[in-house]
């Protein structure tokens, strides 16, 4: 499962790098036909790239939401859901030897 997620981060970060090289690919492209001016090219770069990042960013969400409900679907525990059982097992812990030491003196 994990190996699957990192495969997908690794695949965006890819994606993401292409992406960059097509938006500069179209407005070199666009510059040659003569459709924007070469000092015009940097601005439309910018504005294309910023559209590109807000959609990765709400795919990144929307996959993030669809690994934790198949997480829980699946009754996986979360890192944040043992925490708590560690914790509660540290306080059993700490009593049952606290029980111990007030039998050993009995």
């Amino acid at each position: 499962m994990f190996e699957l997620i990192q495969k997908t981060i690794l695949a965006g970060v890819g994606a993401a790098t292409m992406t960059k090289e097509r938006v500069e690919g179209l407005a070199d492209a666009l510059v040659k036909r003569g459709e924007v001016t070469s000092e015009q090219r940097p601005k439309i770069v910018q504005d294309l790239l910023a559209r590109v990042e807000e959609s990765e960013r709400v795919f990144e969400e929307k996959v993030q939401k669809s690994v934790e409900k198949t997480i829980e679907r699946l009754g996986i525990p979360t890192k944040a859901g043992l925490d708590v059982l560690n914790e509660k097992m540290d306080q059993l812990t700490k009593k049952v030897d606290q029980m111990g030491k007030t039998t050993a003196k009995s």
